[in-house]
């Protein structure tokens, strides 16, 4: 009989193993964790406050803004205008959400001086900014403030999913520690921002939970979503395809019948085309063919200059560019010590599912995305790694890491969103 600190492997494949999990008190778990995220809520909501004050002492003079405040109108004649706390928290990306909702995608992509496609909205896929502008219409509402707490509402279902994802692999210790590194950790403002991230990492968990669950056909609902909320969803489609392989070779020791079969296969097929959709959608809005991949490239241009899509470079190019073989040598290491720490025996307590969901995932960045300030954004879905036993079994390393991610976060704030677009 394993304790709740230590659920089986097997968990979820053995038939006994999952009626004693189904029958645990999930109720009061989730509630835990929800009340965690409040409690992480409030934290970063006094960060990013204490961030707009010191920004608006100094006149709101920072070197990504005009020198001089915006004005407005008020009883009194012009002043300058303070943003509010929802402002503060609708920068950078969201004002291209913010354009979805009220305008529309363009349909003629707007060019730089050299004929290029420049930054535009099609960059920004469309879920997000639909249900925000479907609540703005009910309630009457603006875009941040309705953002905020949408992202807020999500980030708390998101948390809750995770510590699900996790505490059915290996225990509701693990579950608790990766709930809580990912509501606390350096980037988890994020989860309130009127960005698209708590609505992607809520479905893109969810995806998670029900292939863990072996529920293919129910999987496609959040699957398919998370293809049109942000880029990345497409790294499920070769999840499931590696989980048809290992489920394939286990087929003597661990059933995997005709009809389970032929539910994966149809899942890794309409995850596939879900994933590659966006690209078709915006070639036949504009006309373009390559508007998106050429839309998604504009923003590398001011690192690399204007470069064609090559997958599995971008990294290395950017490495070299400003550092030379060391920049290349910082980025194989870096690779190389994902792959190791996920290539522990000790880790594949997590399950195949896990492991396959963030080995694609980490793929997919290597392959399309350019290492920016904007990585460790992206890099959020990596989460289920948190549960690792090998740092949830160590208290010293399990308390160390917490404690500098919650000390990360300020800093974080500071530098990535009142400084930089995350």
């Amino acid at each position: 009989m394993s304790t709740a600190g230590s659920a089986p492997t097997s968990s979820l494949t053995d038939p006994e193993s999952r009626i004693e999990l189904l029958r645990r008190p999930i109720g009061r778990q989730v509630l835990a964790v929800v009340a965690l995220y409040a409690v992480s809520r409030v934290f970063s909501t006094v960060l990013l406050g204490i961030g707009m004050l010191v920004v608006v002492a100094h006149g709101w003079h920072l070197p990504w803004l005009t020198e001089t405040p915006s004005f407005e109108l008020t009883p009194r004649g012009w002043s300058p205008h303070v943003p509010s706390f929802t402002d503060i928290s609708a920068m950078w990306d969201s004002a291209h959400y913010d354009s979805i909702v009220r305008h529309g995608y363009p349909r003629v992509l707007p060019r730089s001086a050299d004929g290029t496609i420049a930054p535009n909205s099609w960059a920004f896929l469309p879920l997000y900014p639909l249900l925000v502008g479907a609540v703005q219409w009910a309630l009457g509402t603006g875009f941040a403030g309705t953002g905020v707490v949408v992202s807020i509402v999500f980030g708390g279902v998101a948390t809750v999913m995770l510590y699900l994802v996790v505490r059915d692999r290996v225990g509701q210790r693990s579950g608790w520690f990766a709930a809580t590194l990912f509501a606390f950790g350096p980037l988890a403002f994020v989860l309130q921002l009127a960005y698209a991230e708590s609505l992607f990492l809520f479905l893109f968990f969810s995806a998670l939970y029900l292939m863990q669950r072996r529920q293919y056909g129910w999987l496609l609902v959040p699957a398919v979503l998370a293809a049109f909320a942000r880029p990345g969803a497409l790294a499920l489609t070769l999840a499931l395809a590696i989980v048809f392989v290992v489920r394939w070779r286990r087929r003597a020791v661990d059933a995997f019948p005709a009809a389970e079969r032929v539910r994966l296969a149809i899942a890794v097929l309409v995850t596939g085309l879900a994933g590659s959709a966006w690209p078709a959608i915006a070639w036949a809005a504009t006309g373009v063919r390559n508007a998106y991949t050429a839309t998604e490239l504009s923003w590398r241009d001011g690192f690399l200059g204007h470069t064609d899509f090559k997958p599995f470079t971008a990294w290395f190019e950017l490495g070299w560019r400003y550092l030379g073989v060391v920049g290349v040598l910082i980025m194989v290491a870096a690779v190389v010590l994902l792959a190791l720490w996920v290539g522990r025996r000790g880790i594949r307590s997590l399950g195949v599912e896990i492991l396959a969901t963030c080995v694609s995932y980490a793929l997919y960045l290597l392959a399309v995305f350019m290492p920016q300030q904007s990585v460790f954004r992206v890099a959020i879905p990596l989460a289920p790694l948190l549960g690792d036993r090998g740092i949830v079994d160590r208290p010293w390393l399990r308390r160390t890491l917490l404690a500098v991610a919650i000390a990360a976060q300020p800093v974080c704030v500071a530098v990535l969103w009142f400084y930089a677009n995350p």
